[in-house]
């Protein structure tokens, strides 16, 4: 089975988190996309939000990394927490593939229509008790 490395930005804001919505199949996911061969991960999710969302992000750290299958493929995703460097020039960059982006709440991820990818994430991440945890404090 072929192997595909990706990487995305994982993007918090008010207890929400950035996601694109993809037209095709109206899931939310993480801005993010394949490692292009002799790139790195922190590059390539840097580069891919570049494309998707027409804006610029620092890397905060590395979250966490999953392998799953999907379409036939060994996919690698690996998440890092990044950070906008200016949040006001959001913009849907590939209108062919995404309709909009929006600031999903955390603790309402798993009412939304999610990818693959995003479902690994809440799971690997427990990402709805981390919000549950910030809210309390």
């Amino acid at each position: 089975m072929d192997k595909i490395t990706l990487a995305g930005c994982v993007i918090l804001k008010n207890n929400a988190i950035l996601l694109l919505n993809r037209s095709k199949t109206g899931w939310y996911e993480l801005p993010g996309g394949k490692v292009d061969e002799g790139e790195g991960s922190e590059d390539a999710a840097i580069r891919e939000l570049k494309e998707e969302l027409c804006c610029d992000v620092e890397i905060v750290k590395q979250l966490g990394v999953k392998d799953f299958e999907e379409n036939g493929y060994v996919m690698t995703y690996v998440w890092f927490l990044s950070r906008l460097k200016n949040e006001s020039q959001l913009l849907v960059g590939e209108p062919d593939k995404f309709d909009h982006f929006a600031w999903v709440p955390i603790f309402e991820l798993k009412s939304n229509k999610l990818s693959p990818n995003m479902l690994n994430l809440v799971e690997e991440l427990d990402l709805l008790n981390l919000s549950y945890r910030r809210k309390i404090k």
